[in-house]
């Protein structure tokens, strides 16, 4: 009896592992799709804040020349956006 202890146990051992190795493939395949989902989602965010971040460059750039040809247009762009846009 002894004789067959050991091989049984070598293929249960095997078994195991091997069972192991293929549920943790799978999840490392998971893993990857949602890396790549990520992925997607951080380079859609960084092209909005591209696109968000030159919309204020223009306010920016638009609002230091109309203080340098209209002060007082200017002005009350500020105070507008300031204090009327919340």
């Amino acid at each position: 009896m002894k004789q067959y202890i050991n091989p049984i146990l070598t293929a249960c051992s095997l078994l195991a592992l091997l069972t192991t190795i293929y549920f943790q493939n799978e999840r490392i395949n998971q893993f990857k799709v949602e890396v790549k989902t990520l992925q997607s989602t951080t380079d859609s965010l960084r092209d909005e804040n591209f696109i968000n971040h030159v919309w204020i460059d223009r306010y920016e750039l638009t609002l230091d020349h109309l203080q340098q040809v209209n002060p007082k247009a200017a002005l009350q762009f500020v105070n507008f956006m300031n204090h009327e846009t919340e």
